[in-house]
């Protein structure tokens, strides 16, 4: 349900908007620290997101669905500060990877880990968020919908071509590896 703007009263949008942020910022921060390489921009990406939201407060949606609400306006902020930066997108895929590492199985190595990252470096930009938002940020088809605007099937869609066009990737001989199924991948 979208409230409108003119019923909060100024206080009660502060104590609202506060909670927001009590709830959700280190979420946000997990989201923003994935994908870029600095503590600082990624508060920066965290801090800007709240601004936004602050600005867009009467489209607040239900409590259930603002982490990806926020994620949703988190991504659009990730893509002026990756647009404005002269960092390439495999260095910052690598260090969120790595971040992540504790949690691979040890059926992957070194080298299939460097396969993903070329891989992932030739994907598009929107393919690789797919791609983030299930095995990183480990969201669902609906939260994914909710994210990226669309609806739960079309999330499903997208992410199977984003998916088969990184099999592809991998298994075209361009990185020297062949795919072993990703986490949920299955199950999905």
């Amino acid at each position: 349900m979208v409230m409108d703007e003119r019923r909060w009263p100024m206080s009660e949008k502060n104590e609202e908007f506060a909670r927001l942020v009590a709830t959700h910022r280190h979420a946000l921060l997990r989201y923003a620290t994935r994908r870029l390489d600095d503590h600082a921009t990624a508060e920066d990406l965290v801090a800007e997101t709240f601004v936004v939201a602050w600005r867009r407060f009467e489209t607040l949606p239900r409590r259930e669905e603002e982490l990806f609400w926020l994620y949703g306006i988190g991504g659009r902020v990730l893509s002026n500060i990756v647009r404005g930066r002269q960092r390439s997108m495999r260095l910052e895929s690598r260090l969120a990877f790595e971040r992540e590492s504790d949690d691979l199985d040890a059926r992957y190595d070194e080298q299939d880990i460097e396969s993903l990252m070329v891989a992932l470096g030739a994907l598009s930009a929107d393919e690789r968020e797919l791609i983030q938002l299930v095995y990183w940020e480990r969201l669902s088809y609906r939260e994914m919908g909710i994210v990226l605007g669309c609806s739960e099937k079309a999330a499903g869609i997208r992410l199977s071509r984003a998916r088969s066009r990184l099999r592809g990737l991998m298994n075209d001989g361009q990185t020297g590896t062949n795919v072993v199924p990703m986490w949920r991948e299955e199950t999905n």
